[in-house]
């Protein structure tokens, strides 16, 4: 039985994951994964808090950058960050357990955009990240294709009225 595109992600987020050291030392897990998207989650420590005894707004980031770069890289296609920007809405605490759901807003040939909400164990919205990725060469695991994006509707209709007319 040939894997779902779902089952595809998840292992290619997973593959990604066991190469992150970063994500590792900050205690993150993967909750759930898809084709452009993913969600993960990380407890709050003491090592992560700044002189207000508030999580360090670096470790924010690197969690909705670690959700984005799951989510951005789970087409099999080897995909980095080109710009960012974070909004802090909220001070996180000691013993939060923060989300970080990451979605596909658009992706085109040389450019991803991605959104990230990052919520607390109370549902409240923590920070707002936006990421825009940028693909390179090679994919997450060699011997799996890339999972590219499904064609519109419209842009098959187009596609197929090109065709017509050409003919």
């Amino acid at each position: 039985m040939a894997e779902t595109r779902a089952t595809q992600a998840m292992r290619i987020v997973k593959a990604l994951m066991h190469r992150d050291r970063a994500s590792h030392s900050m205690g993150i897990k993967i909750i759930s994964a898809a084709v452009g998207n993913c969600c993960v989650e990380m407890r709050i420590r003491e090592d992560m808090l700044n002189g207000h005894t508030t999580c360090h707004g670096g470790m924010l980031f690197a969690l909705a950058d670690s959700a984005f770069a799951f989510a951005c890289n789970s087409r099999n296609q080897r995909t980095v960050i080109a710009a960012a920007h974070i909004d802090f809405l909220r001070p996180a605490v000691l013993n939060d357990v923060l989300r970080a759901t990451a979605i596909e807003h658009t992706l085109g040939s040389r450019l991803g955009l991605y959104d990230v909400t990052v919520t607390n164990q109370r549902g409240e919205t923590v920070a707002l990240f936006r990421g825009k990725s940028c693909p390179i060469d090679g994919t997450i695991i060699e011997d799996l294709p890339v999972i590219h994006k499904a064609r519109s509707s419209a842009k098959k209709l187009q596609a197929s009225k090109k065709r017509s007319a050409t003919r």
